[in-house]
């Protein structure tokens, strides 16, 4: 006989059992940690369907909301445009009406304006078009208004820049329009 064989023989009943059970143990253990896991993979994958639905709603829902209040200035500007016809003078006050509801619901959105003639010249948020004689790195003139939501850069403003005296002023771009 080989030694392993002793050593199977020589093994006690008890022991045999022992082991045994051990091995019960651990087996059962082992199926215990795959339920687990799996009920927790089912879990996971049910949180990932969940928030996909939730972020396709609220990304709707911001459409819808900012659809909303849009709606109104399409009123405004077809009523505007049937006073035209009437009265071309009448039209001014219409207009003006309208942009101040536009800008006003652009704020109630979070856009915000960005910051135009006068202020520093900064290239996070406005776009240089043309240089003129003027007080040095300062915005002189908005040909476009640019605007901001939160941290974002919706679009640059885009500016005439000073850039001291001494200098002839230059036309805009020709595509800046």
């Amino acid at each position: 006989m080989t030694e392993s064989a002793v050593d199977q023989t020589l093994l006690e009943p008890a022991e045999l059992d022992q082991l045994k059970g051990e091995v019960e143990f651990l087996k059962a253990e082992l199926e215990a940690s795959r339920n687990k896991f799996l009920r927790l993979y089912a879990d996971f994958e049910n949180y990932k369907k969940r928030m996909t639905g939730e972020l396709e709603a609220a990304q709707r829902n911001g459409k819808f909301d900012a659809v909303r209040s849009l709606l109104g200035m399409q009123d405004d500007l077809e009523r505007a445009l049937g006073f035209a016809g009437v009265k071309p003078e009448d039209l001014i006050p219409g207009v003006k009406t309208v942009l101040e509801n536009f800008s006003r619901n652009l704020k109630s959105l979070g856009v915000e304006a960005v910051p135009g003639t006068g202020s520093d010249f900064d290239p996070r948020f406005h776009e240089a078009i043309a240089a003129v004689e003027g007080e040095d790195g300062k915005v002189m003139h908005v040909y476009q208004q640019g605007f901001k939501y939160g941290d974002l850069l919706i679009r640059p403003a885009r500016v005439v820049v000073g850039v001291g005296s001494g200098i002839k002023q230059e036309e805009p771009r020709a595509d800046s329009q």
